[in-house]
């Protein structure tokens, strides 16, 4: 199954971050800010990065993997140091001792949701404490750059005047953001439709380089690429001094030249003649996505029909002499047309190359390695003599058995960054659509099989939609249910492993599961062949429903709860104007609820089977016959809320009311009570298992309370008081109106996200 982007604009943010400032104006901060050395007018601000003790320990649903990762970056000085970059969920770096993934950028939040699409990475080969992330999901929206001096403990920022596309068309190019390896100080920004950019101070401010002679011009499905890639020839200069010779690719019109050389650290340009191919003849329908320069003096450069990562139908390698100019097509025997695009030059051996194909999808892409400079190539499969596939690799899948999707295990898809181990040749890592892949064993391909192993634990960059946890005294029952896009959704057995299987290939619009049969799950879908799934062995293996109701379209999506005892289906179509409908016996037959107008909000009590809840244009709708009949009872006046319903309470549904206040909702008085006294905003609110057996259960709020800031709280005494449980450093970005405690475990909260896959905070023991 192909993955699909996921666009993340337009969905609700919450929990924003301290606004940041510009590289030339000071806006304030929570933490430290000041004036950086050697500048009178640079004025950041920080981002501090080391948690409070807030009596909560934050971490995430394992999943491991999820999306895309369109590169991976060692620093070449520093053994064990390495970074990766993702198109919606922020930038990470590896922890070589736990072998996990960090992410540090998860003080980004809500207002600068944009900022967790990572555009470039770059780490400083000088001083490797160093580190410089060029953020901007969509090019709608102002990027910037972000540095740190500590590893990305710390954090600066400098506002853009233009955007990043983290999550565009293109974003596998690259690395569009580099540090000079001779004089540190200087970084180059290759962006997408502005130029080229300089900083002299650590990254800390920015110029465009206008002498400079194109911003590219060339855009693909609407996106401008611009820019691809910045490479420096480290022989040039001598250590302190800026770099003479860097290269800059291009992804211009097909008149123009793609690749443009100084000689003299950025001061004049001129434009290298376009390669020949045997591809396309003059090359002018490829353009340059990668380059790295050797250290014998060689660009390495891939090249694709489509920069992609879709549609890459015709691809090349080629190597330029620097001291000649002179080009050389090295491309891998082209048994089948692709585009190429991963590449990586070993810094401690300058014949040691390799490369990815992109977009290979009907076979399966591929990665090559040479030892001798582009002249031979050997790959992870090669056809044999009868032109069928035959794999040189064993893949270990162990980490997330998921990704074996149904039978249709490969080596990836969408492999647009790799990276040699510059302390270790046999180890590489490449990123694919859904995870990270790595090697033990690379410089032994022509003896042994390559052995491929899961290496994106730690990572998680899954789009959340909805979540159940089952409320459940069974030690069989698992933690949660979820979906999600492109991996569609899971059984979470345990919060802490991987799944070993998703759902399948519909996406869905919502989820339930009953609460007194954690076995019996129900979803709507808007994908596939039907519109409503369900499960009787606790998400096991999945049933479409019968029949539709009338008047439903398949692939309609909308919204489907299950009665407390599973037995009842309550069914609200996407489908525009067909009502809401019950079903008894998993779709043989429906009925039409006629006493609640179409479009209503639905909802069902956790404790007593006949009682279901419906929601319009604020007037609330009580029935106790499953949906047979419904009476009118309270009016909220307002209809734009989030609600849930009680897990062990009869009657009691607690409301987020549209960024407003915490209410309850009393279905046998129909009265509506507010608890927001110290509430400032709510955006959602969840329950989870109170403290002490006979308490009521804890309250869980994306909000804001006590004038606290916008965060996660929780209230133990019913809503009467709340406490906030995450500090400025854990905001995950794009955080959707989800939130839900575990009715099993007291102190554990899930939060739903737009790219960092779902959030989980425990209590800390003590």
């Amino acid at each position: 199954m192909r993955i699909s982007k996921i666009i993340a604009a337009g969905l609700v943010s919450l929990l924003a971050v301290t606004a940041a400032s510009s590289c030339s104006s000071d806006k304030g901060s929570d933490s430290k800010k000041g004036t950086e050395s050697g500048s009178d007018t640079v004025k950041t601000q920080y981002y501090n990065a080391k948690p409070e003790d807030t009596g909560w320990e934050w971490g995430n649903v394992e999943i491991v993997g999820g999306g895309f990762v369109p590169n991976i970056v060692y620093n070449p000085t520093e053994e064990g140091l390495v970074y990766a970059r993702t198109d919606i969920g922020g930038a990470y770096k590896l922890n070589r001792e736990a072998n996990r993934w960090e992410c540090i950028t998860d003080f980004i939040g809500g207002d600068d949701w944009n900022y967790m699409g990572i555009e470039s990475i770059a780490t400083d080969p000088v001083e490797p404490n160093r580190v410089y992330i060029a953020a901007g999901t969509y090019s709608t929206s102002p990027g910037a750059i972000f540095y740190s001096d500590d590893y990305g403990e710390n954090w600066g920022i400098c506002e853009l005047p233009f955007g990043c596309g983290g999550n565009e068309v293109g974003r596998g190019a690259g690395e569009r953001l580099q540090v000079d390896p001779n004089d540190n100080s200087i970084l180059y920004f290759s962006t997408r439709a502005d130029g080229l950019w300089r900083s002299e101070d650590y990254g800390r401010s920015w110029e465009q380089v206008k002498e400079f002679p194109t911003k590219g011009g060339y855009t693909e499905e609407g996106f401008s690429i611009g820019l691809t890639f910045v490479a420096f020839d480290k022989s040039s200069s001598e250590k302190g001094k800026p770099t003479n010779t860097i290269i800059v690719g291009a992804a211009a019109s097909s008149e123009t030249s793609y690749i443009y050389r100084s000689d003299d650290a950025g001061k004049t340009w001129t434009a290298i003649e376009n390669p020949t191919s045997e591809v396309t003849g003059d090359n002018t329908t490829l353009k340059p996505v990668q380059g790295e320069i050797s250290s014998d003096g060689y660009l390495y450069t891939s090249w694709s029909y489509k920069v992609g990562p879709n549609n890459a139908t015709d691809g090349a390698i080629q190597k330029l002499d620097l001291k000649t100019n002179e080009w050389k097509e090295i491309t891998p025997e082209k048994v089948y047309t692709c585009g190429y695009n991963g590449i990586s030059v070993n810094p401690g051996d300058p014949d040691m190359i390799v490369c990815t194909t992109l977009d290979l999808w009907a076979v399966v892409d591929n990665v090559f390695v040479s030892f001798d400079g582009g002249e031979s190539w050997d790959s992870i499969w090669a056809d044999d003599e009868n032109g069928k596939p035959q794999n040189n690799y064993t893949i270990d899948i162990s980490a997330s058995e998921w990704l074996d999707w149904q039978g249709q295990l490969k080596p990836g898809w969408w492999m647009t960054g790799v990276a040699i181990n510059p302390f270790n040749p046999d180890e590489i890592m490449y990123g694919t659509g859904a995870t990270i892949f790595g090697t033990t064993n690379l410089t032994k391909i022509k003896e042994e099989p390559v052995n491929l192993e899961v290496r994106a634990m730690g990572i998680e960059e899954t789009a959340i939609f909805d979540f159940v946890s089952p409320n459940a005294n069974d030690e069989n029952a698992p933690d949660l249910y979820s979906i999600m896009g492109d991996i569609y959704g899971f059984k979470h057995q345990d919060a802490n492993i991987a799944p070993k299987e998703h759902y399948g290939d519909f996406r869905s619009t919502d989820i339930d599961c009953a609460a007194q049969d954690y076995n019996i799950v129900v979803r709507a879908t808007d994908e596939g062949p039907g519109t409503v799934y369900y499960s009787t062995d606790a998400a096991e293996t999945w049933q479409e429903v019968e029949t539709l109701p009338e008047g439903v379209e398949a692939k309609a999506g909308g919204s489907v709860k299950l009665s407390a005892d599973g037995k009842t289906i309550f069914y609200q179509a996407g489908t525009t104007g067909t009502g809401v409908f019950v079903t008894d016996d998993f779709g043989k037959t429906w009925e039409k609820c006629g006493d609640i107008p179409a479009g209503s909000m639905i909802e069902t009590d956790k404790v007593n089977p006949e009682k279901f809840y419906a929601c319009y244009d604020g007037q609330f709708y009580v029935s106790e016959d499953r949906g047979r009949s419904f009476k009118a009872s309270a009016n909220m006046l307002v209809s734009n809320f989030t609600w849930q319903a009680c897990p062990d309470t009869e009657g009691e549904i607690w409301l987020a009311v549209g960024g407003g206040g915490v209410y309850l909702f009393d279905a046998a008085s129909g009265t509506l009570t507010s608890v927001s006294k110290d509430v400032d905003q709510c955006d959602a609110v969840g329950l989870g298992k109170a403290k002490n057996d006979g308490d009521y259960m804890t309250l869980y709020m994306l909000g804001e309370a006590n004038g606290e800031g916008r965060g996660v709280y929780m209230s133990a005494d019913k809503g009467a008081t709340w406490k906030r449980i995450n500090d400025d450093t854990e905001k995950w970005g794009n955080v959707n109106s989800v939130i839900s405690g575990d009715p099993k475990i007291y102190g554990r909260v899930y939060i739903s996200t737009n790219g960092r896959g779902i959030i989980r905070g425990d209590v800390s023991e003590g």
